[in-house]
């Protein structure tokens, strides 16, 4: 969905983003480039924020789990793929009388220095997947316009 920064370790261990580069990072997730589709930048962490809606909390909930789902079946074929959080948030919405749930992953592409790791393929069906856009997904280049 959205870059957040480049990995930070401290003793050997990766540290959470810092929280400025964390609500940019959110606020571009309004944008089509950063809303649709998961970024792959290795030696960055990224935000993905999955939003299901339903009629009742539980169809949320089922609806929100499928999808979430979906992204770590993807992800997890991705080498250096780990999440770092993963926060919930259910809500009800009045004007429609839905229910939504809302997971939004940190996550990480580490830097794993094989020669397998590939930015342009980082699971067998990226490029059928990358077909399906009417858009460029977001990439790091967006953390060097500022």
């Amino acid at each position: 969905m959205a870059v957040i920064e480049t990995c930070v370790y401290v003793d050997g261990e990766l540290m959470a983003p810092a929280l400025l580069p964390t609500l940019r990072a959110k606020s571009r997730l309004a944008f089509a480039s950063a809303k649709y589709f998961p970024t792959f930048d290795i030696g960055y962490t990224h935000i993905y924020r999955i939003t299901a809606w339903g009629l009742s909390c539980d169809k949320a909930e089922r609806r929100a789990r499928r999808k979430v789902g979906r992204f770590y079946r993807k992800l997890n074929q991705v080498e250096g793929f780990s999440t770092i959080t993963l926060d919930k948030r259910e809500d009800y919405v009045r004007s429609n009388q839905n229910y939504s749930v809302t997971y939004d992953i940190v996550y990480v592409i580490e830097q794993t220095g094989s020669r397998t790791q590939r930015p342009d393929a980082p699971y067998p069906e990226y490029q059928h997947d990358l077909q399906k856009l009417t858009f460029t997904p977001e990439t790091a280049t967006v953390l060097t316009r500022r």
